[in-house]
C-alpha cells in the first residue's frame, strides 16, 4: 500500500514510506514541514495495512481531521488533515498504480509551476546555523528569553553582599 500526504498549497506530495513517521517543523522530524503553525514535533503517523493512524503530539495549534481537532484518528483515502494551518489530503492506494509523488516527479518541467529546490547544505547547515559533528546546533529560537530587570533603582552596594537604593546616602 502506498500512502502519501498531498499539500493543498501545491507543494510536492509527501510519501509516507516508514511504518512510524514523525511530522514536524524541525530537522529531527522524519518529514519536515516548514510552516510557522506546525510544531517542532507535531504528529506521529502509523502506517498499517489499508489505513494511516495519526496521533497528535500535544501541540499548540493541534491536528485536525475533517475539520475536527483530534488526539488520534484513523485516516482514510481523501481525508482532509491539517497540522495547525498546513492543510493536506490523504492518498492511500495500491502499489501497482503510480502515486501522486511519482506523477509529480515525472511531469515535464515546462508544464506548470516551479519545483521546490532544497537548500544546499554548507558549513552553516541549511538554515544558516553552524552544525557540529554529531550534534544539532542550538537554535536561537529555542533559547529562553530572559527579561531585563525593570527595577533600575537597585545596584550593588560597596559593602559585600549588600544592596542599596539610588538616592540613599552613601555615607555611613
Amino acid at each position: 500500500m502506498k500512502a502519501e500526504l498531498i499539500p493543498e498549497n501545491g507543494e510536492p506530495p509527501i510519501p509516507i514510506t516508514r511504518d512510524l513517521t514523525v511530522l514536524g517543523r524541525r530537522e529531527f522530524a522524519d518529514v519536515v514541514i516548514d510552516h510557522p503553525s506546525v510544531s517542532k514535533r507535531h504528529c506521529l503517523l502509523v502506517k498499517t495495512d489499508g489505513l494511516l493512524v495519526v496521533r497528535d503530539l500535544i501541540t499548540t495549534n493541534g491536528t485536525r481531521v475533517k475539520g475536527q481537532r483530534i488526539r488520534w484518528a484513523a485516516l482514510l483515502p481523501d481525508d482532509a488533515i491539517a497540522l495547525g494551518g498546513y492543510k493536506m489530503r490523504v492518498y492511500l492506494g495500491p502499489d501497482d498504480v503510480p502515486s501522486p509523488s511519482e506523477l509529480w516527479a515525472s511531469r515535464p518541467a515546462a508544464s506548470g509551476g516551479a519545483r521546490r529546490k532544497d537548500p544546499e547544505p554548507s558549513e552553516f547547515g541549511t538554515r544558516g546555523i553552524p552544525t557540529f559533528q554529531g550534534f544539532a546546533a542550538p537554535s536561537p529560537l529555542d533559547l529562553p528569553a530572559v527579561p531585563e530587570s525593570r527595577d533600575d533603582r537597585l545596584k550593588s552596594s560597596p559593602r559585600p553582599g549588600g544592596l542599596h537604593r539610588y538616592g540613599d546616602d552613601d555615607s555611613d
